[in-house]
């Protein structure tokens, strides 16, 4: 479920993929193997056969879910030192279902093997599932629960006692309730934190997220503290590489921020559940939590880990003057390359004036970026540049991904080559100001603009040979400027899309789905569908209702493909549930494509610019680019380009690399973290060349 460019990822598009990730692991997914008597445990000394009285805890981890498995067990007659030891109790997993599961054939042998089943209505049809184990100490469990043939580990653990389950908050020492709007549909999500026992420890807490409308419950998420004061959720099982950037709410007791899964970020404001809003804040899991994150202890309750960040007002600021501004820092990088901030003022005549200093003015934001000088620049230099434009979905300056940050590490190189380059976080995003849900590209491009114009009029660059290098929807973002704006003086464009917005989602979305095996005709299916909800987005207005029947009904019209799909993946036994679950993500899904930025992208063809476009162009694409299929891209914009008839445009494709131009095995994005390196040397080595042919750089 992918982003049709950016290293982001984006679940309203790929049906096939959001169909297979619907999962909502039950609470045993099966074990090959089966439940024999003769099953041979982990010890085998004799007689060994502790206590089995009491209260078992443990933790199923799926490959997405973290789901508690709570036994009460309590020894059924006396037994012998020769025959196992029959057991009765029950079995629950309260992050599914509220009402426990009596067990069946659950005894413990003289050797240290303990094993069980659990009887699900008529024991001769599948879904069945049990444990088989051994002892590994007098208080600990470890083994396999199985169902189906599929197997997954468990230990368990006996303990004195648990904790209060609490009405929301599933026995968590801390948690947080808040709802995403999705197209006018509430969808509530949970933050649950274990730090204590019995279910973790301070040393090794627990942090889950929870989907409560879909009962889907415990994705993990890993929980870090940025320099601003924000404190980022991410949640790596969900497609999308959701995550949650918030900061504290002035009360000390909410969290407030962007909740993003694939291309849109959603407003998500979360309150502590009602259970514990009388807790001191400084006692709180997450508080604690964090606290291990930080050097020092955590400040005041209004604004836990507040700090000067030193940050630079933009120029919309009524705080002070420029003559008022403390000087701008500078940073020596090595090589004699050296760093500066700056802050563009984007003046937006479409929307209401405002008051400022008693007069009426147009509305601006700011965007805040970097400017990256060769060694030796100075005021009197006489340098090229390039503005760099990101992909889609909401980047900061340095296009981070992970681990990695493309944009900066060009930027480094287009240094020691001797070029200039400004780069800026996208409106709404990091330092920049301004609404970032309402744009489209054409205004991320009035943007780039923006800053072309600031590095023309900049001491040391040279005006005449300033340039703009996009990825992948930068590289939509510059032809479209330079078809109108003909002093731009060349363009570089990484993974630059030709085909119009549509067919590149369709087309990705294909690949994609043909890497992870997913046959031709449920990927036509799943195409023949993809084409419909385009066409409605762009048929119906974003706030009429009445497409999400169209939308129901084209699922009603191919629900047998569907069904086929994701009964398999989906762990419910009636098809009216999985049916309401395929309704309830593809309409969800749908209201992605309704955004301004997706409804411009879909009609949006960027190849008629191309036959416009007059400066020198160089267009890179990797081999193995899921996201911006180099074949079909490329083709296209040949064909523009033997229209434009003047157009100098070196195209090419490097073997091996992906839509990062990193090198890569199949291109996918789950690669892109996994893979050390930032960007391949080739791809490097390509701009170098191209800017020596045109003369921009010895």
């Amino acid at each position: 479920m992918l982003n049709p460019f950016s290293v982001r990822t984006f679940s309203a598009m790929a049906v096939i993929v959001l169909i297979l990730s619907m999962t909502v692991a039950g609470l045993a997914p099966a074990v090959q193997g089966s439940f024999q008597d003769d099953a041979t445990p982990a010890s085998t000394s004799p007689s060994f056969r502790p206590a089995i009285d009491g209260t078992w805890l443990g933790w199923l981890e799926t490959p997405v879910q973290n789901l508690r498995v709570i036994l009460q067990l309590k020894q059924d007659g006396e037994g012998s030192t020769e025959s196992p030891l029959k057991i009765m109790g029950t079995i629950a997993s309260p992050d599914q279902m509220p009402d426990a599961l009596p067990l069946v054939d659950a005894k413990s042998g003289t050797d240290g093997s303990f094993s069980f089943r659990v009887k699900l209505g008529d024991p001769s049809k599948p879904n069945q599932y049990g444990f088989v184990g051994s002892f590994l100490s007098p208080d600990t469990i470890k083994g396999e629960v199985e169902q189906n043939g599929a197997k997954l580990p468990l230990t368990i653990r006996k303990v004195e006692s648990l904790p209060d389950e609490g009405k929301e908050r599933l026995g968590a020492d801390s948690a947080w309730i808040g709802s995403l709007d999705i197209g006018g549909r509430k969808l509530p999500l949970r933050l649950r934190i274990y730090r204590t026992p019995p279910y973790a420890t301070p040393e090794v807490p627990r942090v889950l997220m929870d989907s409560i409308l879909e009962k889907a419950n415990g994705f993990p998420v890993g929980v870090s503290l940025k320099d601003n004061a924000q404190i980022e959720f991410s949640i790596p099982a969900l497609p999308g590489k959701a995550m949650y950037l918030a900061k504290w709410t002035e009360d000390g007791f909410g969290l407030t921020g962007r909740f993003q899964q694939g291309f849109l970020p959603l407003q998500l404001d979360m309150e502590r559940v009602a259970e514990l809003e009388k807790e001191p804040i400084d006692q709180d899991a997450l508080v604690l939590l964090l606290k291990r994150l930080k050097d020092d202890a955590p400040p005041s309750v209004n604004s836990p880990f507040a700090e000067d960040t030193g940050a630079m007002e933009g120029p919309s600021s009524d705080k002070a003057s420029d003559e008022d501004k403390p000087s701008v820092p500078i940073a020596q990088l090595p090589g004699g390359i050296r760093e500066e901030p700056f802050v563009v003022e984007v003046l937006d005549y479409d929307k209401p004036k405002v008051k400022r200093n008693g007069r009426r003015v147009p509305a601006s934001h700011s965007l805040a970026g970097t400017i990256t000088w060769p060694k030796g620049a100075t005021a009197s230099s006489n340098h090229p540049a390039v503005v760099m434009v990101t992909g889609s979905g909401p980047q900061d300056r340095d296009e981070t991904n992970g681990p990695h940050q493309l944009f900066r590490e060009i930027a480094h190189f287009l240094a020691q080559q001797g070029v200039v380059s400004l780069r800026y976080d996208d409106r709404g995003v990091a330092e920049s100001t301004g609404d970032y849900i309402q744009c489209t590209t054409k205004d991320f491009a009035d943007d780039a603009v923006a800053v072309w114009q600031r590095a023309v009029k900049t001491p040391g660059i040279d005006s005449t040979h300033v340039g703009i290098l996009g990825h992948s929807e930068g590289g939509i973002i510059g032809p479209l400027i330079a078809s109108w704006q003909r002093d731009v003086a060349f363009l570089i464009l990484l993974a630059p899309p030709g085909l119009p917005g549509g067919d590149i989602l369709k087309s990705q979305i294909d690949r994609m789905s043909e890497l992870q095996g997913v046959d031709p005709s449920s990927r036509g299916a799943a195409m023949q569908l993809q084409s419909a909800l385009q066409a409605l987005a762009l048929e119906f207005e974003p706030n009429d209702d009445s497409a999400n029947r169209e939308v129901r009904m084209l699922i009603s019209n191919q629900w047998e493909t569907l069904k086929a799909l994701s009964s398999a993946e989906v762990s419910a036994n009636d098809e009216l549930t999985i049916k309401q679950r395929v309704i309830d993500n593809v309409v969800r899904q749908f209201q992605q494509l309704r955004t301004p930025w997706m409804r411009f992208f879909i009609a949006y063809d960027p190849a008629p610019n191309w036959m416009l476009i007059n400066c020198p162009t160089l267009a890179i694409w990797g081999e193995n680019d899921v996201q911006v299929l180099p074949v079909a891209n490329v083709k296209r914009l040949n064909e523009a380009i033997e229209r434009n008839g003047t157009l100098d445009a070196q195209l090419v494709v490097l073997p091996k690399l992906n839509h990062l131009f990193q090198t890569a095995e199949t291109g996918l994005p789950d690669e892109y973290n996994n893979i050390e390196e930032t960007i391949a040397p080739s791809a490097l080595e390509t701009i170098r060349q191209w800017l020596r042919k045109q003369d921009f750089i010895r």
